[in-house]
């Protein structure tokens, strides 16, 4: 996944309410794998567990040919 990816104004706004962490996000979008279960088309939910934090994030993303738009993103202790 080598495009830009961009932010939805929905997620930064709710970024500091859910203490939620870009540079996470941003991992996550590189290097998460798919959630298939959370997945519905054409968004695409990705997860990736960080295991210094206990964290799981999960990330939804809409794919187009040239960028990937974050939509959405929220934590979840553990795995």
């Amino acid at each position: 996944r080598n495009k830009k990816a961009t932010f939805n104004p929905h997620l930064l706004d709710r970024k500091n309410k859910r203490a939620l962490s870009l540079e996470k996000i941003e991992e996550t979008v590189k290097t998460g794998k798919q959630d298939k279960k959370e997945s519905q088309f054409p968004k695409i939910c990705l997860k990736r567990f960080f295991g210094k934090e206990n964290l799981t994030y999960y990330v939804i993303i809409k794919e187009d040919k040239d960028f990937i738009e974050v939509i959405t993103a929220w934590k979840k202790k553990g795995r």
